[in-house]
């Protein structure tokens, strides 16, 4: 019951929440999206067979987006954690590959025990998500 809340709060979002940016990168996806005072961040989950989509809301996009930048910015490899709320805790993990700094999304779900993770993208195509359209 609990899922099928979630993925109804999560589908009004996606379905009308503006969306701010989208970055494709080989076969996987992350965008931003603003619904009301919430923003959300949707990726494709490596972890899933059939490419589905995982996400987390917060309530300040320049929080996030500092912290982001900020972890591009640092010299050593290194995650950043951060709890969304009491159920979710998302994990950002910057790692140099190639010569190139890069972010990965790894999420954790208290409740129901489940693990997402996203493809590694650029800090280039990361901030082409924040941008917005004008």
């Amino acid at each position: 019951m609990i899922r099928i809340l979630i993925f109804m709060f999560l589908l009004s979002l996606t379905s009308y929440g503006q969306e701010i940016g989208k970055v494709n990168s080989r076969n996987h996806s992350i965008k931003l999206l603003k619904s009301n005072n919430q923003f959300l961040l949707v990726y494709s989950d490596l972890n899933s067979g059939s490419f589905n989509s995982r996400s987390f809301h917060f309530p300040n996009k320049n929080t996030i987006y500092n912290i982001i930048v900020d972890g591009f910015d640092a010299v050593n490899d290194h995650q950043v954690i951060v709890k969304t709320n009491n159920d979710t805790i998302i994990k950002f993990e910057f790692k140099k590959i190639k010569g190139k700094k890069m972010l990965k999304i790894k999420q954790n779900n208290l409740i129901s025990k489940t693990f997402s993770t996203s493809a590694f993208f650029t800090k280039n195509e990361i901030l082409t998500i924040f941008r917005e359209k004008t």
